[in-house]
């Protein structure tokens, strides 16, 4: 039987961006290799950690959310253990009201974000159309401030 999963680990931060998208394509392809189906790969970035980690202070962290059986994250640990490129790693799996949290908590944000986005849209019309208002009366006294002066 099949279960959700989600992997995060952090590689270390001196890694250029080509880098670190291969090594996120390579474990990405392990899984689909393996009989999963990679649900969700979201990078976040580089991050200074709270604390000194294989004497490093900073880390780029990758998540990557999958479904799959349970012999494939044995599998996936150890060739992330071989990876001199990644610093730590952690792999936890998602009971299904966990995982019917997750789906209702991002269909929310994902809403929530649309919405934002409609209301600075309005706003931002909205004050391109009072800075168009504003800009017509002006032009409109400035011709008659001169047929004034010509007369």
């Amino acid at each position: 039987m099949s279960k959700t999963y989600e992997t995060i680990f952090i590689l270390d931060a001196i890694l250029d961006d080509e880098k670190v998208e291969s090594i996120v394509q390579k474990y990405s392809a392990f899984l689909t290799k393996n009989n999963c189906s990679v649900v969700n790969i979201d990078k976040w970035g580089r991050r200074k950690f709270a604390y000194q980690i294989k004497k490093k202070h900073t880390g780029f962290y990758i998540s990557i959310e999958f479904t799959g059986m349970a012999d494939v994250v044995s599998k996936l640990e150890r060739q992330y253990h071989l990876d001199e490129n990644i610093i730590r790693y952690l792999t936890v799996s998602f009971d299904k009201r966990t995982v019917a949290e997750r789906k209702a908590y991002f269909e929310k944000k994902a809403q929530l974000e649309a919405e934002y986005r409609e209301r600075e849209a309005a706003e931002a019309l909205k004050k391109a159309m009072a800075e168009e208002g504003a800009r017509q009366p002006a032009e409109e006294n400035t011709g008659e401030e001169r047929r004034v002066e010509n007369t």
